[in-house]
């Protein structure tokens, strides 16, 4: 390319910048041999910068989504960063609505669970299974009936219920039974009706009138008769000259209990070596009926005691015993 006119060796002047050779004259174009390596340097220079380049970007790649451009000068775009902030923007928003419905719905169950705790839902029957598909009928086992059956009651030992006791007769010598059913006759022929408790006026009336029947029927009732009972032998007493026991009577099925206190001569004909005699006696005696009104009963109360005549009257009455011998029958 170039031609030198000198006879020595190229590279002496190359390696030595102050070749005599050069002070001498000889060479022509002596410049030119610096100008090669200088640009020999340079290109080689370029070369290395690019190799080292190449050779980082294949150690260390860049993660995927990187913004930067893979150009030799490695400088981001302005298109690349306003997609990057869009984005971002982008994110962030959705982030921000997805947190605003996350609130949303845990208030909506702190809700439901302040609910169910305060008004409890009923549980639900668990519904039944359906009946399984019944079997074909063989030779040895005929088909089954599917036909719905009523589960089994458990067994209850029922009682029959008890009779209703027979209305006791309207007969004062049949006993204390009978002597309250007469006078209730007495009492629904002159009262056949009661008035209403909320007509304070009529009721007091009422209530006087009962006063003045009550004197009247205690009086006209008090009569001698013969009752026949039993001592209650728990019941017996003996106190200097008198005995006092329990003397229990039973007018259709209902009973009648009587305290009763005597002289010990007037149990002479029943007395036993163990007290007195536990079967049937007739009792002879006077017989006082002592009903009395009473305005805070207008009904009989559970157990009936004192008992009752009829509404706003009770029933009581004394047995003064003159004689007690065996009866000759039971009592009715």
């Amino acid at each position: 390319m170039y031609k030198v006119y000198s006879r020595h060796p190229a590279h002496c002047c190359r390696l030595f910048g102050n070749c005599p050779h050069r002070r001498s004259g000889r060479t022509r174009y002596n410049r030119l041999p610096m100008r090669l390596t200088r640009s020999a340097l340079i290109v080689s220079t370029f070369a290395l910068a690019t190799l080292t380049m190449a050779t980082g970007a294949i150690a260390s790649p860049e993660p995927a989504g990187a913004w930067l451009t893979s150009s030799a000068t490695q400088d981001p775009t302005s298109g690349s960063m306003s997609d990057l902030r869009q984005e971002i923007d982008r994110l962030r928003l959705e982030l921000a609505k997805k947190q605003a419905d996350l609130e949303a719905a845990l208030e909506r169950i702190k809700a439901l669970e302040a609910g169910t705790a305060a008004d409890p839902a009923p549980a639900k029957e668990p519904t039944p299974a359906p009946a399984p598909a019944p079997a074909p009928a063989t030779a040895t086992s005929p088909a089954k009936s599917t036909a719905p059956t009523t589960p089994a009651k458990p067994l209850v030992n029922l009682m029959p219920p008890a009779p209703m006791p027979a209305p006791i007769p309207a007969d004062p010598t049949i006993g204390p039974g009978g002597l309250m059913a007469s006078m209730q006759a007495d009492y629904l022929t002159a009262y056949p009706t009661v008035p209403d408790a909320s007509d304070a006026k009529q009721l007091a009336l009422h209530l006087r009138g009962l006063t003045s029947w009550c004197t009247k029927a205690n009086r006209e009732n008090t009569k001698q008769f013969i009752w026949v009972g039993r001592v209650d032998q728990g019941t017996i007493q003996t106190n200097g000259k008198n005995v006092s026991f329990m003397a229990t009577f039973v007018n259709s099925n209902r009973y009648f209990t009587v305290p009763i206190t005597v002289d010990q001569s007037v149990i002479a004909r029943v007395r036993t070596r163990n007290g007195i005699d536990p079967g049937d006696l007739a009792f002879s005696g006077i017989v006082q009926p002592r009903v009395r009104v009473n305005s805070r009963r207008p009904a009989p109360s559970a157990f009936e005691t004192p008992y009752m005549l009829a509404p706003y009257i009770e029933f009581f009455f004394s047995f003064n015993v003159k004689s007690i011998v065996p009866a000759a029958g039971p009592s009715r």
